[in-house]
């Protein structure tokens, strides 16, 4: 079994449990414009009703008890959202992630992992990509890295 040295989590699904409001209640889901729209009026606070998970919380904390180096590694819409997920992480997860590292586009997370790796010198093989988008965990096998999938968190089913 190989070691893991590198560890990156996802922010939407996997770090937090998306949970938002507006004057009339619960909001369920947003287009891109409403999201958009949603980060300019709520700035660093857009994620103020989410709720951060706690299997996936010790899950983290027990990889960085074991020398993980953690990461933050997310799709973003602008620095609105990136700033939001900054603050959402430093309040939940204080002193956890080395960083918060944005992407604008999913399909972006491996080639971030590869270069975090070359620079490091550590395989792909010792990285580990926590995800709940199936395309990207997928991506992320093929290249080599652990995947794993938040619902294997929450079933107590994560092997490395």
């Amino acid at each position: 079994m190989e070691i893991i040295r590198l560890a990156f989590f996802d922010v939407d699904g996997v770090l937090s449990a998306p949970e938002y409001r507006d004057q009339t209640g619960a909001v369920i889901g947003f287009t891109e414009e409403e999201w958009l729209h949603w980060c300019e009026e709520e700035k660093e606070a857009g994620y103020r009703y989410c709720k951060p998970l706690p299997l996936v919380r010790s899950f983290a904390e027990k990889q960085k008890r074991e020398g993980i180096r953690l990461f933050v590694l997310t799709a973003t819409a602008g620095d609105l959202e990136t700033k939001a997920k900054e603050e959402f992480v430093r309040e939940h997860y204080p002193h956890l992630f080395d960083a918060v590292l944005p992407v604008s586009h999913e399909n972006q997370k491996v080639a971030v992992i590869r270069e975090m790796a070359k620079e490091n010198g550590i395989p792909l093989t010792q990285c580990m990509l926590v995800e709940d988008t199936l395309s990207t965990l997928l991506q992320a096998h093929d290249a080599g890295i652990c995947a794993v999938h938040v619902s294997n968190i929450f079933a107590g089913n994560v092997s490395r």
